[in-house]
């Protein structure tokens, strides 16, 4: 497993310093995993960020009647943070690892040392605001109808649509799986 993946990808968002670059891959952990593992649960205080080098992951949660949502899909390549974590607070979701991945992970006390670094802050300002778009773009998506929310979301995430089951991308489009099937089903059609 090389860190250099994720030293690439940050090095897209801002120029980092030698001593950032050093500091950082000394803190910096391998964690494989198999499909369907869950390696954060809800309850929990989450103690790390993660870069997904290789495989797919997503959150989810269970509202009060049990029913499951899927809150974000993560493809090779992205960061999974949560705002939670980094406040040491107790999260209300589960982090599944959906195919055999290799993830590069950061705890959150080591990002705070970083914080003497200006690299870092220019790092959290750019990825908040990945985030912040995500969440803007699936709160946007949701006021829709079942059958525009299935067409922007698959026309921005193809990617999700080849990894995902039914099941899992109706549990994030709020909407039921013999919906959503019969959606795609008229796409190809």
């Amino acid at each position: 497993m090389s860190m250099e993946s994720l030293i690439g990808y940050l090095s897209t968002i801002t120029p980092l310093s030698t001593a950032f670059k050093e500091e950082m891959q000394a803190s910096l952990r391998t964690e494989n995993y198999k499909a369907h593992q869950i390696i954060h649960a809800a309850g929990q205080v989450e103690n790390r960020l993660w870069y997904l080098e290789t495989g797919f992951a997503r959150t989810y949660y269970f509202d009060q009647s049990g029913k499951e949502h899927t809150l974000i899909f993560y493809l090779e390549k992205d960061l999974i943070f949560s705002y939670k974590g980094f406040w040491k607070e107790v999260a209300d979701y589960y982090l599944e690892i959906l195919e055999p991945s290799s993830l590069i992970s950061l705890s959150y006390n080591s990002l705070s040392t970083l914080l003497k670094y200006e690299e870092t802050k220019i790092l959290m300002e750019a990825i908040t605001r990945q985030r912040y778009q995500h969440d803007l773009f699936k709160n946007r998506i949701m006021t829709w109808t079942a059958e525009k929310r299935y067409i922007e979301y698959r026309k921005e995430n193809p990617e999700i649509f080849r990894k995902a089951s039914v099941r899992l991308i109706a549990s994030y489009l709020n909407m039921t799986r013999e919906n959503l099937s019969r959606l795609i089903s008229r796409d190809s059609g």
